[in-house]
């Protein structure tokens, strides 16, 4: 999908109606400290749920087009609760989750990139194999390598004969 704006949040709601064909609202800011630092960054996704009245659409519209920018939001103090408070106001928000704090994770392994290799079959394994070379697995998300000797290869091909 391209860019259409290059503004992040234009961008996503673009991404979100065009590709997903989802109608959906999205708001980012970042606020600065005065060195040049980052106070508070965030934002939200507001997405329609199927079959939602054209009433809660419109509604949800008006309030929209009320809303400070999350910048203006940050800087009264608000915290992510009191932001959705906000941005919903009129509309019955029921929090079910307390916060999770958001971490950096990735479930990659081993075993499952040797999965991806079982999953090439055995033709393209047999190729590899030719090589006679040991290969390296790289996971795009965390960045870590998974070497592969040939023996392993082997063994991994062999696998596929049972």
């Amino acid at each position: 999908m391209q860019l259409v704006s290059g503004e992040i949040a234009e961008d996503l709601t673009y991404y979100f109606a065009a590709s997903e064909q989802t109608p959906s609202s999205v708001a980012l800011g970042v606020l600065m400290n005065k060195n040049n630092t980052v106070a508070q960054a965030g934002g939200y996704i507001l997405q329609l749920m199927p079959d939602t009245s054209e009433e809660v659409v419109e509604k949800l519209e008006k309030r929209l087009e009320g809303i400070e920018p999350v910048t203006a939001l940050f800087a009264k103090g608000h915290t992510p609760e009191t932001l959705l408070q906000e941005i919903l106001d009129g509309f019955e928000v029921v929090l079910s989750e307390e916060r999770i704090p958001a971490a950096f994770y990735c479930n990659c392994s081993r075993e499952r990139v040797k999965k991806a290799l079982i999953s090439l079959g055995s033709a393209e394994l047999e190729n590899i194999i030719a090589d006679q070379e040991p290969i390296e697995m790289n996971c795009h998300f965390c960045n870590t390598n998974y070497d592969f000797t040939l023996e392993e290869l082997i063994e991994i091909k062999n696998s596929l004969k049972s």
